[in-house]
């Protein structure tokens, strides 16, 4: 029914504020002082929402800046162990699928990023996150190559993989205009360095 329709929009509307501004307010506080100093009481205070409301949509402090980084990580790992190809192939389908997805707040996620690129601590958080592709990386390459996963082929492979999506997280932060490109080289890399695995 019409009446019952426009306050659930109305509600969720003033969820996504309230949701931005805490994410906007944890972010400015890391770009202004670091992420140890980015408190809940703090963030709380600059996004005008109480402490309580904070982790009634955050349950961790964690989860405000790097928690939207853990859905596109499960999407790799599942192109990764199903998709079609070989790994180059999978890595490929995974990034045009992402490049795909609408962004509902650009804004915020490049501040988002930048307070992560800005913080040492909040960058290593990060990049422990990442790390769970890097794995997947090394076992598809395992799969790909007949080669054990802990093989220096496939972890070395695993390893450009991760350059390779962490200078287009730059890319991305930096607004370039040859992301296209970028990603192309990046492509080229990885399909020579499989094949270099894969020649007898």
């Amino acid at each position: 029914m019409p009446t019952q329709e426009a306050p659930l929009g109305l509600r969720e509307r003033k969820n996504r504020r309230t949701q931005r501004a805490i994410v906007q307010a944890a972010a400015e506080l890391t770009l202004e002082g670091g992420y140890a100093a980015a408190t809940i009481p703090r963030i709380a205070e600059r996004a005008d929402v109480s402490p309580r409301t904070v982790y009634a949509w955050f349950p961790a402090k964690d989860d405000i800046l790097l928690g939207p980084i853990d859905e596109p990580i499960a999407r790799a790992i599942q192109q990764l162990r199903t998709g079609p190809g070989d790994v180059v192939d999978r890595i490929e389908a995974w990034l045009t699928d992402e490049s795909a997805r609408e962004q509902p707040d650009l804004e915020i996620s490049r501040l988002r990023d930048a307070a992560i690129a800005h913080d040492s601590e909040l960058r290593g958080r990060a990049h422990r996150h990442l790390e769970r592709i890097q794995s997947e990386v090394a076992e598809s390459v395992a799969r790909d190559t007949g080669a054990p996963a802990d093989d220096v082929g496939p972890q070395t492979f695993a390893g450009a993989a991760m350059g390779f999506l962490l200078a287009l997280r730059s890319i991305g932060l930096e607004a370039r205009g040859d992301a296209e490109a970028q990603v192309a080289r990046g492509i080229g890399l990885l399909r020579a360095g499989l094949a270099a695995l894969t020649s007898p």
